[in-house]
C-alpha cells in the first residue's frame, strides 16, 4: 500500500506540468536572463541562490496544493479512507514523494546556473546545498498540503499560496538588500523560513557563513505543517460532503 501511494504520487507529479515549468523551466531562463546583465561581484552568487529557492517554493506549495485538490475531488482517498492506515503516514508519503521529484529539479536548477554563471562547485558545497534543499522542499511541501486542506477550490488555492509566498519573496533578501527597509519587514521576513533558507544556499556556495537557522526554521515549520496538515486532512472534497449532508436531511 505504502509503495502504491508513493509510486502514484510520484507518476501524478511528473505529469503536472504547469507547476514543472514555473518551478523548472521558468528558472533556468531566469538564470540566463539575469546572468547576461548581473555578473558582477556577488550577484551570480545570489541569482543562483535566489533563483534555486523560488523554485523550491514554486515546486513545493502551489504543486501539491493543486495535485491534492484534484485527487480529492476525484474521489482518490474516499477508498483510501477505509484503510487502517494512519492519517500521518498517508501525509508523510505523499510530501516525501513530492520531496523526491523537488529535490531534482532543484539540484538541476541549481547546477545550471552554477556552470553558466561559471561558479566553481566544490563536494562541500554540493553536499551542503543538497541538504539545505531536502530540508527546504520538504518546508514548502508540507506549508503546500496545508494549503490544500484548507482550500476548498482553486481560486482559494491561488489565494492562500500568494498570501505566503509574496511576502515570504519579497520580504527575504534573495535578490536585494533589505537594509534600508522599515523594521517591520525585516523582522516578518526573519520569522519566515524563505529568508533563512535563501540565505543558507547562498553561505552554502561561498563556504562562508553558517546554516544552522537555514536548517532549524524550516525544519520547524515542516514539522508544524505537517502535524497541520494532518488534523485538517480531509478525505473527501467539501462539496462531496455537503452532497451527502443534503441528502440525509432530504
Amino acid at each position: 500500500m505504502v509503495n502504491t501511494i508513493f509510486r502514484s504520487m510520484l507518476v501524478t507529479s511528473l505529469r503536472d506540468k504547469i507547476t514543472l515549468f514555473y518551478s523548472f523551466m521558468f528558472p533556468l531562463a531566469l538564470i540566463i536572463g539575469l546572468g547576461f546583465y548581473f555578473n558582477d561581484g556577488e550577484m551570480p552568487v545570489k541569482i543562483v541562490s535566489g533563483v534555486t529557492a523560488i523554485s523550491t517554493i514554486f515546486w513545493g506549495m502551489q504543486g501539491i496544493a493543486f495535485q491534492v485538490h484534484f485527487q480529492r475531488n476525484k474521489g482518490v482517498y474516499k477508498f483510501l479512507k477505509l484503510t487502517p492506515m494512519p492519517t500521518m503516514l498517508f501525509v508523510s508519503i505523499m510530501i516525501l514523494a513530492r520531496t523526491v521529484i523537488g529535490i531534482v529539479v532543484n539540484m538541476v536548477v541549481w547546477g545550471f546556473g552554477m556552470l553558466f554563471l561559471q561558479i566553481d562547485i566544490t563536494f562541500g558545497s554540493f553536499l551542503t546545498t543538497f541538504l539545505l534543499i531536502v530540508i527546504g522542499t520538504l518546508c514548502f511541501t508540507s506549508i503546500g498540503f496545508v494549503i490544500s486542506n484548507l482550500a476548498n477550490n482553486e481560486g482559494q488555492i491561488n489565494m492562500f499560496s500568494n498570501l505566503l509566498q509574496l511576502p515570504m519573496i519579497f520580504m527575504s533578501q534573495s535578490f536585494y538588500s533589505l537594509q534600508n527597509a522599515p523594521d517591520w519587514v525585516k523582522i516578518i521576513g526573519k520569522l519566515l523560513p524563505f529568508e533563512h533558507y535563501v540565505k543558507g544556499l547562498r553561505n552554502a556556495i561561498t563556504l562562508d557563513g553558517s546554516i544552522t537557522l537555514a536548517l532549524i526554521i524550516p525544519l520547524a515549520f515542516m514539522i508544524g505543517s505537517l502535524v497541520l496538515s494532518t488534523y485538517t486532512f480531509k478525505w473527501e472534497s467539501s462539496t462531496t460532503t455537503m452532497s451527502k449532508k443534503s441528502k440525509k436531511l432530504a
